[in-house]
């Protein structure tokens, strides 16, 4: 068969025999130490204890992942709230230019108008927030 005539299905491509993990050893732990290894574990950026296991028995590179603090994570929320806001208004001008495109009822698109327009005040003082958060804990990061 040729190369192009092949049927690619998706998916991880498949693994040469000499490079599958087929040998299993068990190990047993008590619930202490098995909390102590998954915590272990969730400093460094693997994927499975299977994985985490395998690295530290054959002496591999783990690498760990980056703390946040709660500085980072406080700021990660106002900018995940922002950014809902940013999608909200984006949607509400859609949508009032439809309306403009479509109908003459001046009222209603008053009234579409000035919800907006609030909507931009409150997101506003959202950005206005994130960005004092960026000044005041700059250097922390």
């Amino acid at each position: 068969m040729k190369e192009k005539d092949k049927w690619y299905k998706g998916g991880r491509p498949e693994m040469k025999p000499e490079e599958r993990a087929e040998k299993v050893v068990q190990v047993r732990f008590t619930q202490a130490e098995y909390n102590q290894l998954l915590a272990r574990k969730a400093t460094v950026k693997t994927q499975t204890v299977s994985s985490y296991v395998r690295a530290i028995c054959l002496n591999k590179p783990l690498r760990l992942k980056p703390e946040r603090s709660t500085y980072q994570d406080i700021l990660l929320s106002l900018i995940q709230e922002t950014r809902s806001d940013v999608l909200r208004i984006r949607v509400n001008i859609n949508q009032a230019a439809r309306r403009i495109n479509s109908t003459t009822d001046y009222q209603d698109l008053q009234q579409e108008v000035t919800r907006m327009a609030s909507d931009m005040v409150r997101f506003d003082a959202q950005l206005r927030e994130v960005i004092a958060a960026v000044l005041k804990g700059g250097g922390e990061m």
